[in-house]
């Protein structure tokens, strides 16, 4: 097989950082250069993802020589560019890198540098895009690859594909599964026309139409605010469900997390805002009927400390769940960063 004039180097680890070294492995590419954060910047990827098949591997391709794999506190050093030059590499992609690129790196491949992006661009430019898509009512996912700029998610297009969500209730998860086929469809594509060498399609993006959203960390951001219109709380819950810890509350000083619930559309009764949060039923299966918005939602689910458990068997009637202004507030401006939220995974492991 005729070798490809490209030595690539990744920057970044997740699932589909895989997937792309056994693209280029099968299509008889040199053995790309991989850099990515060191292992404290993966711990939650891990613990959430893992139960889902979902957590990168990448370590075991590099035992298997399919890779060379270098992990570092920072893409944006001498150390790098030092590896750059070690392993000749002549083109670069981010998938999933923990760094913002900055200019000294993206100049080193004088434009030949891209990034897979998990949205198609220039609509939902930034992180957490999942979530934001439940919030938004979105039932899609879209990916794009696009050239590297200094900007955030602003290069030039290359390859973009989108896939509806099929499911009528979705969590994260099941956008999280579309969303890796849907980007091994498009580094399928990406590749055929590195392969080919031919012009790589370089599409200008409408800044005017694009969104940006920030990164969201539930722990912070996903606490429920009783009084939002039931629809908004519905699929605020389902927004930060599986494989997240579940959008949370507060029942007599405990945190709550709340995994699964429903809107009771066969309940015609109507209620006060002053009731907005109360436990008016603990059901015989356990789950527990709570006011919203003059309507009633039934939750189903619901864990403490990452335990799972029925809600009837810690909720009572006569209390209410409630939100503390001071953390609602909080978590309407706080944008965390990947290591701060790793920093936090030192108890799930106590």
């Amino acid at each position: 097989m005729k070798k490809n004039k490209y030595k690539f180097v990744i920057f970044g680890k997740i699932i589909h950082t895989d997937f792309f070294i056994k693209l280029l492995d099968k299509w008889g590419f040199e053995k790309p250069l991989v850099i990515i954060s060191l292992d404290n910047e993966y711990h939650r990827d891990e613990r959430l993802l893992t139960p889902y098949n979902l957590y990168s591997k990448i370590e075991d391709l590099a035992k298997d020589g399919l890779c060379d794999l270098y992990k570092l506190e920072s893409v944006n050093n001498n150390e790098t560019i030092k590896l750059l030059d070690q392993y000749n590499v002549n083109i670069a992609i981010s998938i999933n890198c923990r760094n913002i690129i900055k200019k000294n790196i993206i100049d080193y491949f004088d434009g030949l540098i891209f990034n897979l992006h998990d949205s198609y661009l220039p609509n939902e430019r930034g992180g957490a895009l999942n979530t934001w898509r439940i919030l938004n009512g979105i039932n899609e996912v879209g990916n794009t690859i696009h050239y590297l700029e200094e900007g955030i998610d602003t290069g030039p297009v290359v390859v973009q594909s989108k896939v509806k969500i099929e499911k009528q209730q979705p969590v994260t998860i099941d956008y999280l599964i579309a969303e890796k086929t849907n980007c091994e469809k498009i580094l399928e594509e990406f590749i055929n026309i590195i392969k080919s060498e031919s012009d790589i399609p370089s599409k200008e993006q409408d800044n005017d139409s694009s969104y940006y959203y920030p990164r969201l960390y539930t722990e912070i951001n996903g606490i429920i605010n009783w009084d939002w219109d039931i629809e908004s709380i519905e699929k605020f819950i389902r927004a930060f469900s599986t494989p997240y810890p579940g959008a949370f509350t507060y029942f007599q000083n405990k945190k709550i997390n709340i995994l699964e619930c429903r809107i009771e559309s066969e309940n015609n009764n109507i209620f006060h805002p002053f009731s907005n949060g109360k436990i008016v039923t603990v059901m015989d299966d356990k789950s527990v009927r709570v006011i919203v918005g003059g309507k009633s939602l039934i939750i189903e689910k619901i864990s403490i400390d990452g335990k799972h458990m029925l809600p009837g068997d810690i909720l009572s009637i006569k209390y209410n769940l409630y939100s503390p202004l001071d953390e609602l507030v909080y978590a309407k401006n706080h944008v965390p960063s990947t290591l701060s939220m790793n920093k936090n995974e030192k108890k799930y492991s106590e």
